[in-house]
């Protein structure tokens, strides 16, 4: 028998082999489904420390035959700290807060968008515990949330400017706001920006105690509690009771995680009067620097640097 015959499976395996895992040669993506031409955050620090948002984004759909139309999209925000969100344009038929291995807001779209379309998108949220509190102020660290598989052609972010502030950003006259301006970020790629507010000039204490996740899970207990009459009652007496326990429970600070502190604030002075001063310790800001957002089919994994939750159920 020839052996030669016997080693060629052998041959055409090992070069299956080198031909689809050897990390030296090029493997060609699939072709995008949308694509962000252009993505502008405006924000505006408010008396406690925490930021109005509004976000508008031009998302035009590349391919709706791989997976369909577009008909929603998620858009990463901080954490879950967050309240009123509301929707700014007409295409945005609904607007919830939205927990898919990180925090997002769900926007569904009045219709189906096709290939070749382009839709405006604009919303506005309050968004809490955004800071932290360091020796020299109040630094903010934001990183706008990224899509892991679409490109964005223009992204400005707007920080409007208050006095004595310094800023990674530069500042723009025409708008009196610090600006980051970002062109042709790859699909996944992020950038962030920086704020630092002088303790000297500024007082801030963002005690908002709401997390967006509990207003959720609240409702469902309700729903539950309604349907499984008095045994579901007794369910949901319990939850509130261990809930209750925990409620006032504050996160401390340190250093290396990013987490929140504790301290005493006696409200914000600055570009606007303060609205009085705030008694007691309230807990901090997390000092979250980053975001997570994909669209309705694309996602990534960012979570909450809080690793536990207050709850004022």
């Amino acid at each position: 028998m020839d052996k030669s015959k016997k080693k060629r499976p052998g041959l055409f395996a090992v070069l299956l082999f080198l031909l689809f895992f050897s990390p030296g040669l090029p493997v060609s993506a699939a072709d995008p489904l949308d694509e962000i031409q252009r993505e502008t955050i405006w924000i505006d620090v408010q008396e406690d420390g925490s930021l109005d948002m509004t976000y508008e984004i031009d998302w035009k759909v590349l391919d709706s035959t791989s997976d369909g139309p577009l008909t929603w999209v998620k858009i990463g925000i901080p954490n879950d700290y967050v309240e009123d969100p509301k929707a700014l344009s007409g295409s945005i038929d609904e607007i919830n807060y939205y927990e898919s291995d990180g925090d997002y807001v769900r926007l569904n779209l009045d219709r189906e968008y096709e290939a070749g379309e382009t839709v405006n998108m604009k919303f506005s949220i309050h968004q809490h515990r955004m800071y932290e509190e360091r020796s020299d102020g109040y630094k903010y660290e934001f990183t706008p949330g990224w899509f892991d598989e679409i490109a964005v052609r223009e992204l400005k972010i707007f920080w409007k400017y208050d006095r004595d502030t310094k800023s990674t950003m530069t500042f723009d006259n025409g708008t009196e706001c610090y600006l980051g301006e970002y062109h042709d970020l790859a699909p996944g790629e992020r950038v962030s920006v920086g704020v630092l507010y002088p303790a000297g000039a500024y007082s801030f204490c963002d005690d908002y105690e709401e997390s967006a996740k509990d207003s959720v899970m609240r409702t469902i207990l309700i729903i539950l509690a309604a349907g499984l009459g008095s045994v579901g009652f007794i369910i949901y007496t319990v939850i509130l009771f261990e809930k209750g326990k925990r409620k006032g429970i504050k996160e401390s600070y340190e250093k290396n995680r990013g987490l929140g502190s504790v301290y005493t604030g006696a409200g914000r002075s600055g570009r606007r009067a303060s609205r009085g001063a705030h008694g007691g310790g309230c807990a901090c800001a997390c000092a979250c620097a980053c975001a997570c957002a994909g669209g309705g089919r694309a996602g990534c994994s960012r979570k909450d640097f809080f690793q536990k939750k207050i709850s004022n159920i």
